[in-house]
């Protein structure tokens, strides 16, 4: 999702919030909760009129319609944050491990809250109430991140850290929540058409506020543009939430829903060690899902290792201002803008996994162009080939996931592979870091593209282009011709 730093935000308590700052978030709270329940009721009524069938195609095409309203404001609340925490953290005074833990430790969060949080959403019988919530306590902490310079100055990167990190605790939650629930409205031929255009639009709406932002970052005194720009962000959000709760939810008792929440009730007469092993074994006897697990975590230590060395060679190297990293995140944006249907055609013509395996070589490409960049104006240019396959990556990767991932075990498969992945987020910053310590940022930046190359590499031997191997087995389950080594 698009909130992956703002992926997710409750006030915090402390000494020096005063009574109109905490009138103000309480007043901003019950304003949403009239919001929701207005559209709660506006949802009852509509049922109360007609029972609606999932497969209604009024029902789709009003979901997808919400759908890229939501990303889009999502986006936008988005553009006006996310692009700007790094040199924020970087004035508040964070140091090269603050920096990366700005990747790690959200990620650290996600694996915490991911497994259980999964396991709470299943006790739900629909989805999208529970996410919205999720959604709401996300996006609190923005006004928490906002009061960041209150602090001391000797505290307050560590402070906005923490904050980033805790905030991904429901942000996680809501992010299993969300994909299942998009797995469940969005039949399979749909999605690849459907993404592209939610992507598409959001990219759209996020260009000239992101701008506007940097723009103003650089005019307004620090700390107050930070400020404004965080609580402007959390009142878009406020809007976006309300529009996620007008998706028309299908009937929950349908039978692949019973059976997912079936799947989801741990059997508490087992011991946890017996209840663990069940599980690692229901994962290991779906072949596809397993050995998609395998390339993605691959690849994705690799994407992860370059989060904190962009960041840094962009601003402590070549002195990037706001407004320059605004222009970073709009042209990468536009190239995504451009693409994200052109990526949408592509993999419904050729399959996911071969679209994934041109995006991640394409992404391993991109810390190379920055090694060629010394100047300002040629990362801003080399971010347009990074937008293009980001684009890809990120859309083929979410609808791969919903492909591999069994009906009967969406939310909990979901679950596995989002923890996967913030396990590995929470380590590969750290690893990149460590690379720029001992190889310097260029050397870094080349070790990045290396591992996203063997990540690209095993999609490749996954999706049958690569064989390794001269004699392939043929995997019964979805009857693709695979390396044999996978089947080892």
């Amino acid at each position: 999702m698009a909130f992956s730093t703002f992926r997710s935000h409750s006030p915090f308590g402390r000494k020096n919030t005063s009574d109109g700052e905490l009138f103000a978030l309480l007043g901003a709270g019950e304003v949403l909760i009239v919001i929701l329940w207005r559209s709660r009721n506006q949802g009852n009524a509509r049922d109360q009129g007609n029972v609606r069938n999932q497969g209604n195609a009024s029902d789709l095409n009003h979901n997808i319609k919400i759908n890229i309203w939501h990303g889009a404001l999502q986006n936008l609340a988005n553009s006006v944050f996310t692009p700007f925490l790094g040199i924020f953290a970087i004035k508040l005074g964070a140091t090269n491990s603050q920096v990366a833990l700005l990747s790690s430790l959200p990620a650290l969060m996600s694996v915490a809250a991911m497994i259980p949080g999964a396991s709470f959403i299943r006790r739900f019988s629909t989805k999208k109430k529970i996410t919205a919530a999720f959604f709401l306590a996300n996006r609190l902490f923005i006004l928490a991140i906002a009061c960041v310079p209150l602090f001391t100055g000797d505290t307050r990167a560590a402070v906005l850290v923490a904050l980033v990190g805790l905030m991904n605790l429901p942000g996680a939650i809501a992010n299993v929540s969300w994909q299942s629930l998009m797995g469940d409205i969005i039949p399979p031929k749909e999605r690849g058409s459907v993404f592209a255009r939610r992507n598409q639009w959001s990219g759209l709406v996020g260009f000239l506020p992101t701008l506007l932002a940097g723009k103003m970052l650089d005019l307004l005194s620090f700390p107050s543009g930070y400020q404004v720009m965080f609580l402007v962000a959390f009142c878009v959000s406020l809007i976006e939430i309300a529009i996620f709760t007008l998706i028309q939810e299908g009937d929950a008792k349908g039978e692949s829903k019973v059976k997912e929440a079936a799947t989801l009730v741990p059997d508490r007469s087992q011991p946890v060690r017996k209840r663990f092993k069940t599980e690692i074994r229901t994962v290991l006897a779906h072949k596809q899902y397993f050995r998609y697990n395998l390339c993605s975590v691959l690849f994705h230590f690799g994407w992860q290792m370059g989060w904190p060395l962009f960041t840094i060679y962009q601003v402590k190297h070549l002195g990037a201002d706001n407004f320059w990293m605004a222009w970073f995140t709009v042209s990468q944006g536009i190239a995504s803008f451009l693409s994200y249907r052109w990526w949408g055609r592509y993999a419904d013509r050729v399959g996911n996994m071969r679209g994934l395996v041109f995006a991640t070589l394409g992404m391993a490409v991109n810390p190379v162009f920055y090694v060629l960049s010394s100047k300002l104006w040629m990362i801003a240019f080399f971010n347009l080939s990074m937008g293009f396959f980001v684009a890809g990556t990120v859309l083929i990767l979410f609808n791969s996931l919903l492909e591999v991932s069994p009906k009967e075990h969406r939310t909990k498969f979901i679950a596995y592979n989002n923890t996967l992945i913030n396990l590995s987020a929470a380590i590969a910053p750290f690893v990149g870091n460590f690379a720029a310590d001992l190889l310097g940022i260029k050397g870094a930046l080349l070790a990045t593209a290396a591992v996203r190359a063997a990540g690209a590499f095993a999609f490749a031997c996954y999706s049958g282009l690569v064989t390794p191997n001269r004699k392939v087995a043929a995997d019964k389950s979805t009857k693709r011709r695979l390396p044999q080594f996978w089947n080892k």
